[in-house]
């Protein structure tokens, strides 16, 4: 026994063991609450406003700052639209109120300053729960900024407020004239602190509760302007004057004008307080003014062109009808000029009547029947200016109203396929302006007026006139013309085919000649003239069937007495271009050539006279590699 005693003092079972489980527990516990906490707290250091967060009574809880920023952009408005500031003197106690719907706006994303006083990273976490359970809310003070219109009402207050109170005030004031910055400059005395007025409104419209504002009256000098704000008012860059694509009406020219911030500054430093300033404005004079321009565009007639209209009524109407069209219409440098896309459609509706024109090869009655003389007359004149031509045709038969190769043929609409057009381009470095009308003489005249800066002309000519081939009388039986007549087809009238070379001779403005270039030759086509007559008398006019020509002797009817009848020719076409009066053309200065044509054959007995070829009317210039005569032309 007594040995087992010597194995020591006995022990309570599990005490010790259980004191560390204890302390295991408490720790885990401290650990768990300690990383919640800090969990906590890194919940409550985002970017994202608490619960209860308001601003204007403008609820932004749970928002980040951009969205929360964008909510009161849009509902901060609201807020100030049905609130006043009232501005208040308290010893006199004279008041004024202010609106303060558009007032103020929100500045930018920096709106919610203020709210959420988050502290350092450990001590977020606590007032968030504060935030969460308190049952209030944080009213957060917005950052606002004056719009324009509000910087000015509140000018406008303080203004009353100065006048009401007996206040001169002593703010130095400026105005602008044409050539300088006129400064009155403010003088010391009692004056309303108007940057602490504008910073407490600006507070005070930020809460949710009556807005008012304490003026206070102060003593003190003259306030400084802003400089750098003026100069932004006055600043004007220079622009020069130019004709308006749209309205072709004049934009006027603008004078820079600017000034050194600094040195007017230290010009009003060095004025007496209550005298005026003047400090002269940095002026730049834009190269073209609106009085040089006036004074420039379309001072010169750049080219002249005059054609007589002949014909009936209906042709000398189309011709007026064009010229109008034409009237008017201004380039600016480089734009070309399209005749159709100026006075097509040609129809009815848009004032065209039916007179002859060509149509496959024959004369016929076809509205707009003409205006390719105001084509023609345009080109001439065109030419006379010197422009560019890009695109012209010559008719398929020698013109009367110009020269040949001066004219120029247009047919179809505008843009509709297969039409043929004249189109030229303003090669001047300046607008111009066409001028073209008819006179009570029925004389068309086509003036293009622009700027002249070189003093170089055209001179378009056409000469060489060569007969290519004549045209023949033909002979047609017809059984509607009673015996013993006949009668001309109109649509068939004769054209000899011929050919003629152009010209354009530049010349400066001492009559110099700077240069002579051949620009074409214009070849037209030979139409035989036809006359119809009735199939009995094919023996009396001595008419050869096979050919239709008038080449075989008379033969008198069996059945007349020779002695009683004499045999004449019927009338025949001479192939003869019209003489000078019934041309319309008004010839170049100086110029005089006329060149007679080739006399066809007259039929036996009959003789032909020879009249003189019309003088030519000048013709615009065809662009590099133009089709002379167009199939169908």
């Amino acid at each position: 026994m007594e040995g087992k005693d010597k194995g020591g003092k006995r022990v309570a079972p599990g005490v010790g063991g259980g004191g560390k489980k204890a302390a295991v527990i408490l720790g885990i516990v401290a650990a768990v609450l300690l990383a919640g906490y800090v969990g906590l707290c890194a919940y409550a250091s985002r970017d994202v406003l608490w619960p209860n967060s308001f601003v204007m009574g403008v609820d932004i809880s749970g928002m980040g700052y951009a969205e929360a920023a964008e909510k009161l952009a849009v509902q901060l408005p609201g807020q100030l639209a049905g609130k006043k500031v009232t501005l208040r003197e308290p010893q006199t106690g004279t008041t004024v109120e202010l609106p303060c719907d558009g007032l103020m706006e929100p500045a930018g994303t920096d709106i919610v300053a203020y709210i959420n006083d988050k502290g350092n990273f450990f001590v977020s976490g606590g007032r968030f729960l504060a935030a969460l359970f308190s049952g209030g809310s944080s009213e957060g003070i917005p950052s606002l900024a004056y719009t324009p219109d509000g910087q000015e009402r509140v000018s406008a207050a303080l203004r009353e407020l100065t006048r009401e109170l007996g206040i001169d005030g002593n703010e130095t004031t400026w105005t602008v004239t044409d050539t300088a910055l006129m400064l009155e400059k403010g003088v010391t005395g009692r004056m309303v602190d108007g940057a602490k007025v504008r910073q407490d409104i600006a507070f005070a419209v930020s809460g949710t509760g009556p807005a008012e504002v304490e003026i206070a009256i102060i003593e003190a000098p003259p306030a400084e302007p802003d400089f750098e704000a003026i100069r932004l008012q006055v600043y004007a860059e220079a622009a020069d004057a130019y004709l308006d694509r749209e309205s072709q009406e004049i934009v006027p020219s603008v004078t820079g004008k600017n000034f050194d911030p600094a040195a007017a500054q230290a010009a009003l430093a060095a004025t007496a307080e209550g005298r005026m300033c003047r400090f002269p404005l940095e002026l730049t004079v834009p190269e073209v003014t609106t009085e040089s321009l006036t004074e420039s565009l379309f001072r010169d007639t750049l080219g002249s062109a005059a054609t007589r209209v002949t014909g009936t009524s209906d042709r000398k109407m189309n011709v007026g009808v064009a010229a109008a069209f034409l009237d008017g219409k201004i380039l600016f440098p480089g734009e070309e000029f399209s005749f159709n896309q100026a006075c097509s459609p040609y129809s009815m509706a848009n004032g065209y009547g039916k007179a002859t024109a060509y149509v496959n090869g024959l004369s016929k009655d076809t509205v707009a029947g003409g205006i390719c003389q105001a084509s023609s007359t345009l080109y001439w004149a065109s030419l006379m200016a010197n422009m560019e031509t890009v695109e012209r045709y010559a008719h398929r038969y020698e013109p009367s109203y110009v020269k040949g190769g001066l004219d120029t043929t247009v047919y179809g609409d505008y843009g509709e396929e297969g039409s043929l057009d004249f189109r030229f381009k303003n090669s001047t470095e300046h607008p111009v302006k066409l001028e073209a009308y008819m006179d009570n003489k029925n004389y068309l005249y086509v003036n293009i007026y622009g700027t002249d800066t070189t003093g170089v002309h055209g001179e378009p000519y056409s000469t060489n006139r060569v007969l290519l081939q004549a045209y023949q009388t033909i002979y047609e039986p017809n059984d509607t013309i009673p015996q013993g007549t006949t009668r001309k087809d109109p649509e068939r009238t004769g054209y000899n085919a011929v050919s003629w070379d152009t010209y354009q001779k530049l010349v400066d403005a001492e009559g110099n000649v700077v240069s002579e270039t051949k620009l074409y030759t214009s070849k037209y086509k030979v139409r035989n003239a036809v006359v119809l007559y009735n199939p009995v008398d094919i023996a009396l006019w001595g008419i050869d069937p096979n050919t239709g020509l008038q080449t075989l002797d008379p033969v008198v009817p069996p059945t007349a007495d020779p002695g009683d009848v004499t045999v004449t020719s019927p009338p025949v076409e001479t192939g003869l271009v019209p003489p000078p009066e019934e041309t319309g053309v008004i010839p170049p200065p100086g110029e005089t050539e006329t060149v007679p044509p080739a006399t066809p054959t007259p039929p036996p007995g009959e003789t032909v006279p020879v009249l003189p070829v019309p003088t030519a009317v000048p013709v615009p210039d065809p662009g590099p590699g133009e089709a002379i005569l167009p199939p169908g032309a």
